[in-house]
């Protein structure tokens, strides 16, 4: 059976968007949401953090931060404390219940797409493991030094083309 790119392009675009569904009611289960275990994986992984750091990382309006964040506090995931030398600022960091939860939420995302790649065979995960390392130094050379995608700013990569 032979595929043309426009096909296998709606393919992959269909599966992301049933992935990230799946994902997200796994996430319903352990207990959190996405947005949530965005910010707690920041979180652990930066430390303490100001508000509006938060909302730049996360790509987020202040106020779903804040939103967000009061959740957190309420739970006894999170807390504000003052910023040392910025007496404007508040710092936002995990609470260790908060680091609990948010390896609880890593490992469970992890378990459920481990159990995804099980449904394949072996010989099915090797050629898409070899599939995926091939698109990801495509994607690598398309735009050295800027994490692949398209340099011209257009998400079909229309104007750049591929690699010469």
């Amino acid at each position: 059976m032979n595929i043309d790119p426009q096909d296998l392009a709606r393919l992959v675009a269909e599966f992301g968007k049933a992935y990230t569904r799946w994902i997200w009611s796994e996430m319903g289960r352990a207990g959190t949401t996405p947005a949530r275990a965005r910010l707690m994986a920041v979180l652990q992984c930066d430390g303490p953090c100001k508000m509006n750091e938060l909302s730049t990382v996360l790509s987020v309006t202040p106020r779903n931060v804040t939103k967000l964040v009061d959740g957190l506090e309420a739970e006894g995931l999170a807390k504000r404390t003052p910023h040392p030398s910025d007496r404007r600022a508040t710092l936002v960091s995990l609470t260790d219940r908060g680091v609990l939860a948010s390896k609880e939420s890593a490992l469970a995302d992890n378990a459920a797409a481990v159990w995804l790649y099980q449904q394949l065979s072996a010989g099915d995960r090797q050629l898409m493991a070899r599939l995926l390392r091939k698109l990801l130094e495509v994607l690598g050379t398309a735009c050295p030094g800027e994490g692949g995608g398209s340099c011209s700013g257009d998400p079909s990569g229309a104007a750049s083309g591929p690699p010469d």
